[in-house]
């Protein structure tokens, strides 16, 4: 089955609007169903394995993920970026494709070829024996796949296909945990290997969607092989520098102050904040093609209405998400995952500060890439690994998981004050006054730090809802203006649906 190219006569208003609806409902119902699934998943794997086979867990699933981090990440915003203007020129994204395949293979190779050589003392660190590092391996070549091809359903613009592909995923995934005995995946390695087998069974489904014509191999064009070279190599150190700027590296100084049940419940407080942040991640996946054509057409006027207009929605939106989801961890999380998760939810609330600096840092970035400013990510990258190393290293051994939430709260802050100055000065418009919108979650967090037993809830529904409203009227949203903007930019795909990256942390 071939995808077919994009057609080269222009779309009235209504056929736009009616293929914007179309989408909207199809991407919605993939990538809210794979949350919905995935956080299904999460409670059966969670209350089956235990807080210390989770937290287990949670170590393989990081060798996997920093190995996908620094050998493929840093040529995914490249390839979307070129393959969305090849694919806006010529319906196809052939050649942007052998060039990142042409630059992948290397590093990708050596990784693999690094981790078997080193499976002797990786073995030893992560508690398993030596040849279940193939299995960490397997998982990675699967993980990997999927993200290729999700890459490719984005630069062509099939949002709906991708929202299906992470849709299958997760379904795959909860086949796996609830048919297979609970003897099976009641421990961490066959659970890593039911994480592979969805991962690589959906990913052979979108080679069979796509066809065989678009990924046969090809090798690289000097010219784009070049372009794409110098518009990936700062993504390049900021994936390997960025290696002390994620979780992965708190699990890293946490695995030496807690013990591994600990790590567990540091580990689902981050997977359901994941969960959550979602919401923020799928606006750069789905902005970035757009703004790319944006920026390459010299539309200032649009992507300053983008920035000015439509994003404050977005943002009051995911600050609302974040403040209930501080509301309902302190009950929820213990009655759902079992008592052993009980601290969870002090985490959980803590990372949703974080979460909101998640979501106005996505809304930017897409922007900053397709502007070619990828020097100005790797800075604003080496800032934030100074901040996450620096407070890790303070905080965990005093405050434990705690502190590694605080460290990761500072850290995410950081890296999006970097990030709104820049797009404030490059775009002229008032980006900086945005941040206001993350109010509503730091006055539920405040209630959640200081109040406890019933009152806890009245006050923080009542005092986040005024928030809410007030930023309502400063922001002067909900006018009848605002919806002739959004009929105006005739996006393809609105941009409050989705979930993470096909290259995420996998739990």
């Amino acid at each position: 089955m071939e995808l077919t190219g994009r057609s080269s006569r222009p779309e009235h208003s209504a056929d736009q609007l009616k293929r914007t609806s179309r989408n909207f409902l199809a991407l919605g119902a993939g990538n809210y169903g794979a949350m919905a699934i995935s956080v299904l998943t999460n409670v059966l794997l969670a209350r089956r394995l235990g807080a210390e086979q989770w937290g287990s867990l949670a170590l393989l699933l990081m060798a996997s993920q920093v190995l996908l981090l620094v050998a493929v990440n840093w040529t995914h915003a490249g390839f979307v970026r070129f393959g969305a203007v090849e694919f806006a020129s010529s319906g196809a994204v052939t050649e942007t494709l052998s060039v990142r395949l042409g630059m992948l293979w290397p590093t990708a190779g050596l990784g693999v070829l690094a981790m078997v050589l080193a499976r002797q003392p990786l073995a030893a660190y992560l508690g398993i024996p030596p040849a279940a590092v193939w299995l960490i391996v397997i998982h990675f070549v699967a993980v990997c796949a999927l993200s290729l091809m999700g890459a490719l359903f984005q630069a062509r613009g099939q949002m709906s296909r991708y929202g299906t592909c992470l849709l299958l995923d997760k379904t795959a995934m909860l086949f796996c945990v609830a048919v297979l005995p609970s003897a099976w995946t009641g421990h961490a390695l066959p659970a890593l290997a039911c994480y592979a087998a969805s991962s690589l069974s959906v990913a052979i489904w979108g080679v069979w969607v796509v066809g065989g014509r678009a990924l046969r191999p090809a090798w690289p064009a000097p010219a784009p092989l070049r372009r794409m070279l110098i518009f990936s190599a700062p993504l390049l150190l900021t994936s390997w520098a960025g290696l002390f700027g994620t979780s992965w590296f708190d699990l890293v100084i946490l695995k030496w102050y807690v013990p591994i049940s600990g790590i567990g419940v540091y580990s689902l407080a981050t997977q359901l904040a994941g969960v959550a942040q979602q919401v923020t991640v799928i606006f750069a996946t789905l902005m970035l093609p757009e703004v790319s054509v944006m920026v390459v057409g010299g539309q200032d006027a649009r992507i300053r209405t983008l920035m000015e207009r439509l994003l404050p929605y977005w943002l009051l939106g995911t600050s609302v998400l974040f403040s209930l989801v501080i509301l309902a961890s302190r009950a929820a999380l213990p009655f759902v995952f079992g008592p052993t998760y009980d601290g969870a939810a002090g985490v959980l609330a803590l990372l949703m500060l974080a979460s909101c600096s998640v979501a106005l840092h996505n809304a930017c970035t897409p922007l900053i890439t397709a502007y070619g400013e990828t020097w100005l990510l790797t800075g604003v990258a080496v800032a934030s690994i100074v901040v996450n190393v620096t407070m890790d290293l303070l905080l965990i051994p005093r405050f434990g998981v705690g502190g590694s939430a605080a460290a990761t709260v500072l850290t995410y802050a950081t890296s999006t004050v970097l990030v709104v100055l820049f797009v404030q000065r490059r775009t002229g418009g008032r980006i900086l006054r945005l941040m206001w919108l993350g109010t509503p979650v730091l006055t539920a967090y405040a209630c959640f730090a200081l109040l406890g037993g019933f009152w806890f809830y009245p006050v923080a529904v009542l005092s986040t809802a005024v928030n809410v409203f007030a930023l309502v009227l400063v922001f002067r949203l909900f006018r009848a203006e605002d919806a002739a903007f959004l009929k105006g930019l005739h996006l393809r795909l609105p941009f409050g649906l989705g979930t993470g990256s096909l290259a995420g942390k996998g739990l």
